[in-house]
């Protein structure tokens, strides 16, 4: 199937990539530029990335572009990637205008408001990476006792239909995960997983990890309630415990460490460079990025010396206080990580059980149906 240009409603059909068989035989694309429909992703820090970057990106360019012009090839996933677009822009927003407002302190309270407005910021930072970061605290050991990845990701790649005869269809890219969904986790993507392995190979492996037997004529069967299973828990564990720690990384930004932090970062600190008039253009550009380097550097280091510190003044309290005020981060990191372990525990503990559940009819005795 290909590109049907015989009238001026051109319809189009696209067929799967294949050796033989390229997906638009009336289009001349170089068969390296046509990315496979879907592929699974190597769930690391670098494919992480890889896809924050694409979603971002595209929320803030071409979704809303698409939206505001009325595009019919806008889809519902890019209307929900676009919900980073508020949450950044509020983030910023929130930091701007704190970081803003001493300018109309008086002087001798422009320095405190300054470092109000600071710590406000580094909180709504914190606030983000302690929940992302987080949300390993469930899903790593869960992976590691089950063997099953509930962030697996994958990319869709589908393809626009183009506006005219002679265009040609533009890869559009989507970043899912295979078990976002409890209802419709995409068990297809786990067929044929690993080459030259058994259809079935990614199943027998949870089977085998999580009790159910080996040599199973249909592990697969076996295999997706488990797995739904282990998504509905994981997800409310990863749901409540996310949010707490999240509010841990406001505490953190709150300490009075972050001050040494804050002045280090400030222009005053900023060791400026100075061009040497005896020097030519491209040694005086080379100093000028090693200086530059070196306050980075300066300010990195300055910044774990009071992560530490600020950890470290988190837990053990406010040298004044009493009472709950004096162990409130104790209490508040215990209690996420508690709801992290419990979560992670009980996902683990339903897997591994799975296999002791007994069927309603036991097939070994005889049933009688009136």
């Amino acid at each position: 199937m290909g590109i049907d240009t015989s009238n001026a409603n051109t319809t189009i059909a696209f067929t799967p990539k294949s050796a033989n068989c390229p997906p638009y035989p009336h289009i001349h694309i170089p068969p390296e530029h046509i990315p496979e429909e879907t592929r699974i992703l190597p769930n690391n820090p670098k494919t992480q990335a890889m896809r924050s970057f694409q979603k971002v990106t595209s929320a803030f360019t071409e979704y809303p572009a698409k939206g505001l012009k009325g595009d019919k090839k806008s889809t519902f996933y890019e209307f929900l990637t676009m919900g980073s677009v508020p949450y950044i822009l509020g983030s910023a927003t929130f930091m701007a205008l704190f970081n803003a407002a001493p300018s109309w302190f008086p002087n001798f309270n422009k320095k405190g408001a300054r470092v109000g407005g600071n710590k406000l910021a580094l909180g709504v930072l914190l606030y983000g990476v302690a929940k992302s970061i987080s949300k390993n605290f469930v899903t790593k050991p869960v992976k590691w006792a089950t063997g099953i990845d509930t962030e697996m990701p994958y990319e869709k790649v589908s393809y626009t239909i183009p506006d005219a005869k002679d265009d040609a269809p533009i890869p559009m890219f989507e970043q899912h995960n295979v078990f976002e969904s409890r209802d419709f986790p995409r068990y297809d993507k786990l067929y044929n997983l690993k080459e030259g392995k058994p259809r079935n190979y990614y199943y027998d492996k949870i089977a085998k990890k999580n009790g159910l037997g080996t040599n199973l004529e249909a592990s697969d069967a076996e295999v997706k309630p488990l797995i739904k299973d282990v998504i509905s828990r994981s997800s409310t564990a990863k749901s409540l415990s996310t949010y707490v720690w999240g509010g841990v990384g406001v505490m953190l930004a709150a300490q009075d460490s972050w001050d040494k932090f804050f002045n280090a970062l400030s222009k005053k600190s900023w060791k400026k460079f100075t061009p040497n008039p005896n020097e030519n253009k491209i040694i005086n550009i080379v100093d000028r990025g090693i200086n530059t380097g070196k306050n980075l550097w300066r300010i990195t280091k300055s910044f774990g010396r009071n992560f530490l510190s600020a950890s470290k003044e988190l837990y053990n309290g406010p040298v004044t206080e009493k009472g709950f005020n004096k162990h409130a981060g104790k209490f508040a990191l215990g209690f996420a990580a508690a709801l992290s372990v419990l979560g992670a525990a009980n996902t683990i503990y339903g897997a591994k059980t799975a296999g002791d559940r007994k069927m309603v009819i036991d097939s070994d005795k005889k049933v009688t149906v009136d």
